[in-house]
């Protein structure tokens, strides 16, 4: 199949023979100009932003943007909370407030395309997880359920966050967070 179809290009391409370059018809200066200052040139990275990116594996134009729930809060759990505090504190340079009754290290976003997380301790198995916000947990992890995930943490009210986790197909933990929206 692919042989025929390279002997079609290459037929194709034998076809095509040269025309004659155009010529170039002078104008004056003032009209050129003119032209030049009534339609300004777009930038390339202007043009890139405004064309759709085309998907390889499905060829079509890929969104630009992330519909729906967004990513609101990321979790490093240890065995060790406080020694993970201070590993990311000292490998990213970030500050690690773990000043409350729970020791759970809070990292401020430092703006731009960041948001913030945490790090904190576990009885449970060590891991890293993300936070998806959405308007309902409990239709969330009903949802979560009937595509092959289960809760792992029911709709809880911590006191400053209402929150639940499941885990997906594969045994990834994700978080649920619940409110009006970030």
């Amino acid at each position: 199949m692919a042989k025929a179809k390279a002997k079609a290009r290459t037929k194709a391409k034998a076809k095509v023979t040269k025309r004659p370059a155009a010529k170039k018809v002078a104008r004056p200066a003032k009209k050129v100009a003119a032209k030049r200052r009534a339609a300004p040139r777009e930038s390339a990275a202007a043009k890139r932003r405004a064309a759709p990116r085309e998907s390889a594996a499905a060829g079509t134009a890929a969104p630009t943007r992330m519909t729906g729930p967004g990513v609101v809060h990321w979790e490093i759990q240890a065995r060790d909370g406080a020694a993970q505090q201070r590993f990311y504190g000292e490998l990213f340079g970030w500050n690690v407030d773990a000043n409350n009754p729970m020791g759970y290290g809070m990292v401020k976003a430092p703006g731009g395309p960041s948001i913030g997380g945490g790090i904190g301790s576990t009885a449970d198995v060590p891991r890293a997880t993300f936070y998806v916000w959405v308007p309902s947990i409990d239709v969330a992890l009903d949802k979560a359920a009937a595509l092959g995930g289960h809760a792992v943490m029911p709709r809880t009210d911590m006191g400053m966050v209402v929150m639940g986790q499941f885990r997906d197909p594969e045994g990834n933990v994700i978080g649920l967070v619940e409110g009006e929206g970030t």
